[in-house]
């Protein structure tokens, strides 16, 4: 269990520390640079065996209805992408957002059973 835990933190810390680096060029990086921080943070910390299991349940919440926040202030569905990955409508860069939010919020739930099954 250890090596999973170990394989899929270096994984998801790798994934998230990429959406931390693109969000460097977001209209809004000083909301959303911590939001990823902080699970690449949490993916480390899997990946060192020391996930906090209270930690965990805390930011599964609020990412699920942060993106459940977003997805539904879209006015319409537009897709992720159009010409590549540059933002051309309001409603795509909020998918965007929600769903990075849900892979977050994955990535505490699969840490969180990982450190209860141990």
């Amino acid at each position: 269990m250890r090596n999973v835990q170990f394989i899929l933190g270096g994984i998801f810390g790798l994934v998230f520390l990429m959406f931390t680096y693109w969000q460097l060029n977001d209209p809004d990086p000083i909301l959303w640079v911590p939001v990823y921080a902080t699970a690449v943070y949490t993916a480390l910390q899997a990946m060192r065996g020391k996930t906090n299991p209270e930690l965990l349940i805390v930011l599964f919440f609020l990412s699920v209805f942060a993106g459940l926040q977003l997805w539904v202030e879209m006015t319409a569905w537009e897709g992720f992408l159009t010409d590549g990955l540059s933002m051309k409508t309001h409603n795509q860069e909020l998918a965007r957002e929600a769903v990075g939010l849900w892979i977050a919020s994955g990535s505490f739930a699969l840490f969180y059973v990982l450190e209860k099954r141990k």
